[in-house]
């Protein structure tokens, strides 16, 4: 009996995350965060950060809903939630796992900073991951899966995305 290539197994990778700020690592422990430094001391597995934390969603209007977990996982940024009618919609992806959170189409980031528990929401809930392709390429994004890489402005189900140069070489403005 010959060996089955590999080609089309996926390899699940351990996830870690910083309790300092939120950030995300996929598939190896790190010294210190990339991120914020803190040392390795202040990371947990995802699972550990799953049991501990929980994503609460705070309404900003009826089709808004900001995204935290809770308790407070240190630093992290906010996601949003954006209903559309027929599709739903992050912008950007809360730090903390959790599978009792609404499904999602798809995960829009702004830039490249935290893109938290994408790839496990993207497994969970089958959701597309959009990120600008340049940002894609930036070191810290190894290990996520990005579905869509765009290079261009766009507007989707009233969310409008455009390039803004802000704190990011790419950084994304996203309005709806």
């Amino acid at each position: 009996m010959g060996s089955v290539p590999l080609i089309n197994c996926v390899v699940k990778k351990e996830q870690y995350v910083c309790l300092v700020c939120g950030y995300n690592i996929v598939g190896y422990y790190p010294d210190n965060c990339p991120f914020c430094g803190a040392p390795k001391e202040k990371f947990i597995t995802s699972a550990e950060c799953s049991a501990k934390f929980k994503v609460m969603g705070t309404p900003v209007n009826e089709k808004v809903t900001r995204l935290n977990s809770f308790p407070a996982l240190g630093l992290e940024h906010a996601a949003y939630r954006i209903e559309t009618g027929d599709k739903s919609f992050w912008i950007d992806c809360p730090s903390c796992f959790d599978n009792r959170l609404e499904p999602v189409d798809a995960i829009i980031f702004t830039h490249h900073h935290f893109l938290g528990a994408s790839n496990q929401y993207r497994e969970f809930f089958k959701s597309q991951v959009r990120i600008h392709d340049l940002d894609s390429a930036h070191r810290i994004c190894a290990g996520f899966t990005f579905d869509v890489k765009f290079k261009e402005n766009f507007f989707e189900k009233g969310i409008e995305a455009f390039h803004s140069g802000g704190h990011t070489p790419i950084s994304a403005n996203l309005f709806y």
